[in-house]
């Protein structure tokens, strides 16, 4: 019993730490945040945080990895994958409005990334370890036949196609509408061999 409520306690203590590491990087950047202000944010010291977390970077990928959670529509078993990509546009439309407040610290720690070398290093491994197995699962789910290209580039596209489009929908919403990130999966859908319509187009 004594275990488990040790790590009942760590988790609430992770989850404070990323709480206020949320609210700093919102308000003042990635660059521009401390682990000292982090802790002072969650009313604990620096040792709260390496005894959390590895560094600096460690806290700030752990954040993007909870705070900026793939969009995955409810599951539906059977579905073509005509049938999920345009769920998946709907669910990335109706997901818009909750992905709003982390959109400014992931937007920022992208920015991080890229002018860190150390950092967008970690993050090419993250990324290419979650796009492995997500290929993997559509190899398992879809023959090639069905699939308008390769598992591998695929879960890069659907990627590219789902950060891309939120961050245009935060910035210009008048011009990038749930319309339009609907009509983009539908594309994506309507690209695949034997989707309606696809076998009039050359």
């Amino acid at each position: 019993m004594a275990t488990r409520r040790k790590g009942n306690k760590r988790e609430r203590t992770r989850a404070r730490l990323l709480d206020a590491a949320a609210q700093v990087v919102g308000e003042r950047g990635w660059e521009r945040t401390s682990l000292g202000d982090v802790a002072a944010r969650a009313g604990m010291t620096r040792g709260a945080i390496y005894g959390n977390f590895k560094n600096r970077e460690d806290l700030f990928l752990s954040l993007v990895q909870a705070r900026w959670m793939p969009v995955i529509p409810p599951p539906q078993p059977g579905l073509s994958f005509q049938q999920r990509m345009r769920a998946l546009g709907r669910a990335v439309a109706v997901a818009t409005p909750e992905r709003r407040a982390p959109a400014v610290g992931v937007l920022s720690f992208h920015l991080y990334a890229i002018t860190h070398k150390h950092m967008r290093t970690r993050v090419v491994k993250l990324n290419a370890d979650i796009y492995r197995r997500a290929a993997k699962s559509l190899a398992a789910s879809y023959s090639a036949r069905e699939l308008p290209m390769s598992p591998q580039h695929l879960v890069r596209v659907v990627h590219a196609l789902t950060d891309g489009l939120t961050f245009l929908r935060f910035l210009t919403p008048e011009l990038i509408t749930d319309d339009v990130v609907v009509a983009a999966f539908e594309a994506l859908a309507q690209s695949a061999p034997g989707a309606d319509g696809a076998a009039g187009k050359k």
